[in-house]
């Protein structure tokens, strides 16, 4: 098999193996954060929740492409509405990654007023930013995307904005800048947790404190690794805008190792979409706890109790002045047991 042949093979079996492990787990994520009420105390859980919705929505984009009916290469509307949702999406899910970066920051910070940033008020209005920024900054793909003839690739209708989409929007603000500032924050909430013993302070709320250690833990994890899964994609986007005026004068087998290189780098910024729940049930003893309390109240796997109905339907009743004068008078009732055995006996 040739380097081509297994670059085209990766092309298509990557995304329907990241939607079979992707998807339901992300949906498990926003279904756990959304339902669990200790979840929903952090700030984090509405970061945790939007990248869910913004990876589903990825993995499902991008295995659509590998369906011929309704692939990008399909019609006008497909090229358009394929490079929008995938430009879209994908900026929406690293978006998310960044604020639950910044969130444990802010949450570990020794600065009363920054740790006011890490609240569920500051996360509600946060929640909709990155839906509605990446939209509208996304639009000229609407427009500057179609089939283009003789062959019908889909590619960029406009020279000017063809290197505006190629050397900036796509490389940069989907790889480059997110990158930088999860390294950044890394650093930074890394440093502020050397620096104090607790990572908030909060009289009378222990069981709170703790679940944020969990949550900071999660993030850390979770941060580490999109930034080790994130750095090939953005060291082969350096690489390919270095080396963008030779690629007219590369030979086939030239081509095919870059694109064998290009779908693997493709493949590992995939993790990013993948990972976020397998990550926190490994990082978090108490996430796994809440899941198997969730599944044993689901699935009604309890510990069987045994009530006494027999007993309790063929007891007499017993009136409450009953009940006082056999407590107060115990000892009354058993010599008067024990003379009427006694004279039963001599009759």
């Amino acid at each position: 098999m040739s380097i081509f042949q297994v670059a085209l093979q990766i092309q298509f079996w990557s995304p329907i193996i990241f939607f079979s492990i992707g998807a339901p787990a992300a949906c498990l994520n926003a279904i756990l954060f959304i339902g669990v009420k200790t979840f929903r105390r952090s700030p984090s859980a509405y970061y945790v929740v939007g990248q869910s919705l913004a990876d589903v929505s990825a993995l499902l984009i991008v295995l659509f492409q590998i369906v011929p009916s309704i692939s990008i290469s399909a019609s006008s509307i497909a090229c358009k509405l394929m490079v929008f949702f995938v430009q879209m999406t994908v900026s929406v899910a690293m978006s998310f990654l960044c604020l639950s970066a910044f969130d444990r920051w802010a949450c570990t910070s020794q600065s009363a007023q920054i740790r006011q940033l890490s609240s569920i008020r500051v996360a509600r209005r946060l929640f909709i930013i990155p839906f509605i920024l990446w939209s509208l900054v996304n639009i000229p793909f609407l427009i500057y995307c179609d089939l283009v003839p003789p062959i019908f690739m889909c590619w960029f209708t406009n020279d000017l904005f063809m290197k505006i989409g190629v050397l900036v929007l796509s490389p940069i603000l989907t790889v480059l800048l997110p990158l930088i500032v999860l390294i950044l924050f890394e650093l930074l909430t890394y440093c502020n947790i050397r620096l104090v013993t607790r990572i908030r302070q909060q009289p009378n709320q222990t069981r709170l404190s703790t679940w944020e250690q969990q949550m900071t833990r999660m993030m850390l994890t979770q941060t580490l690794l999109s930034i080790f899964c994130t750095l090939p994609r953005a060291i082969f986007t350096i690489y390919t805008i270095a080396t963008i005026d030779e690629s007219a004068t590369r030979s086939f087998d030239q081509q095919s190792i870059i694109l064998l290189v290009d779908q693997l780098t493709v493949s590992i910024a995939s993790m990013n979409f993948v990972s976020s729940f397998y990550i926190f049930l490994l990082a978090s003893p108490r996430f796994r706890q809440t899941i198997r309390m969730c599944l044993k109240r689901r699935l009604n796997l309890g510990p069987n109790q045994i009530a006494p109905t027999n007993i309790l339907l063929t007891a007499p009743t017993l009136t409450g002045r009953q009940i006082i004068r056999g407590t107060a008078y115990p000892m009354v009732q058993i010599e008067s047991f024990r003379r009427s055995s006694i004279k039963m006996t001599i009759d």
